[in-house]
């Protein structure tokens, strides 16, 4: 029997019956209850407003996956973070998220979008949009990032962001401090085989980007789950992905993590924003 499992990087709370983890070479889901309260696997703390663009979403005041802000009154997640959670609440210009801090802005949600195309598990077209309710303030903490040229497919560096559990076990240990990691981008095809070759299959689409180390010891992992993935023009940052998910236990050698290639979705989240 395989002990690898495909699984969702989120922190899901009473959404979900109980925590499911399939150990056989099947898809599978990682969903820890409460109070798992929610960082990259091989990453350190981030230097604090590094990264002005991360939101974390809370439900009843524990962190469950993070987004990106696009625009002062919109934010980026995976559709998978938002499909079966009702109320939360964003909160954006965070370091810490265990404390209240002076940067710290709270927005309530006003409507969320999933992808059309997204059927729920693991699989392609992970991406979602919250309107908030009243826009960020925008200041020197609380920032929008851009987004990608449409259809295109970064390749180079990268760098990982969020809360995301720090353990390379079953079991999540969960940081208080953003965290970050760098890492190089893997092309797809590799991608794909990688999966495959550790879980016996692989639904790693064009939708998609990953990254390595296919080393070990550097991923994503739970509570990471609709942050994100971001590449450098210049000083600028870009969303290129949403971390969608990966295999457990995190950081496994020979594992890719898996994101939603923003590239793919830029006519329909800003068609959203557009009519919404």
């Amino acid at each position: 029997m395989s002990s690898k499992a495909i699984v969702f990087f989120a922190l899901l709370t009473v959404a979900f019956a109980g925590p499911t983890v399939l150990r056989k070479p099947h898809l599978g889901l990682r969903v820890p209850f409460l109070p798992f309260s929610p960082q990259v696997v091989g990453g350190s703390e981030a230097p604090e407003n590094e990264y002005p663009f991360i939101v974390s979403l809370q439900q009843y005041g524990s962190h469950f996956c993070a987004g990106s802000i696009v625009d002062s009154q919109w934010v980026v997640t995976a559709a998978h973070c938002i499909l079966a959670v009702s109320s939360f609440d964003v909160k954006a210009g965070k370091h810490n998220i265990q404390i209240t801090e002076d940067t710290e802005q709270t927005a309530e949600i006003a409507q969320t979008f999933t992808h059309e195309q997204y059927q729920g598990g693991v699989g392609p077209y992970d991406v979602g949009l919250i309107k908030l309710k009243t826009p960020f303030k925008l200041t020197k903490e609380v920032q929008a990032i851009e987004l990608p040229e449409p259809e295109s497919d970064p390749v180079g560096d990268a760098t990982l962001i969020g809360w995301g559990s720090t353990s390379e076990s079953w079991m999540p240990d969960m940081p208080d401090q953003l965290q970050h990691v760098d890492l190089h981008y893997v092309d797809r095809a590799t991608c794909h085989k990688a999966v495959e070759d550790l879980t016996g299959s692989s639904p790693v689409h064009e939708t998609n980007v990953c990254t390595g180390p296919l080393t070990g010891g550097i991923s994503a992992c739970s509570g990471d789950s609709g942050g994100p993935l971001v590449s450098f023009n210049g000083q600028k940052p870009v969303l290129n992905g949403i971390v969608s998910w990966g295999i457990i236990p995190c950081g496994t050698r020979g594992a890719p993590s898996v994101y939603t290639r923003v590239s793919s979705f830029n006519t329909w989240l800003q068609e959203k924003m557009a009519n919404y």
